[in-house]
């Protein structure tokens, strides 16, 4: 079974406010237990990768617009903190 790939148009997810968005999300979670605190280390470590990603490979006015209006910057710093990266 042939697999497409998922970088279309130099994104791995079309909205460009989905990385912002989850990463948001997964830092603001508060968790209960030893198994939530794993997931949202998971949820971070990834929205923080498509985040970076995203943020290193921009190209259109719009969406560079709106990550800095968003400050994604300063979000991604805090989950690289959360993860022990910064």
């Amino acid at each position: 079974m042939k697999m497409d790939n998922p970088i279309k148009e130099n994104r791995i997810v079309k909205d460009h406010t989905f990385a912002l968005r989850l990463l948001s999300f997964a830092l603001d979670t508060q968790c209960g237990d030893a198994c939530g605190e794993d997931e949202k280390e998971s949820m971070v470590s990834y929205s923080t990768g498509l985040l970076k990603y995203q943020i290193e490979t921009v190209t259109e006015q719009h969406e560079k617009d709106y990550l800095q209006r968003c400050n994604a910057k300063a979000r991604l710093r805090g989950g690289l903190k959360f993860l022990g990266k910064a």
